[in-house]
């Protein structure tokens, strides 16, 4: 799943679900709502167990920078 990345957005209810079964433990509590840090592996855990749908998926496009 390396091309996707994933956020929490403001429906998180700030159950910690989501930290709880991070493998890599990138996920912390904010203020209003869980934050997914810059170590994610895109493994999907998150969305998966996340129980309001809080987490979003989102495919990331190709790099054509620079390509000729």
């Amino acid at each position: 799943m390396g091309n996707l990345k994933f956020d929490i957005d403001d429906t998180c209810v700030k159950c910690g679900a989501c930290a709880e079964d991070c493998p890599v433990q990138c996920i912390t509590e904010g203020s209003t709502k869980f934050i997914i840090g810059k170590g994610c592996i895109s493994c999907g855990d998150c969305y998966s167990i996340c129980p309001v749908g809080a987490v979003q998926m989102h495919k990331l496009l190709k790099d054509t920078t620079g390509l000729k």
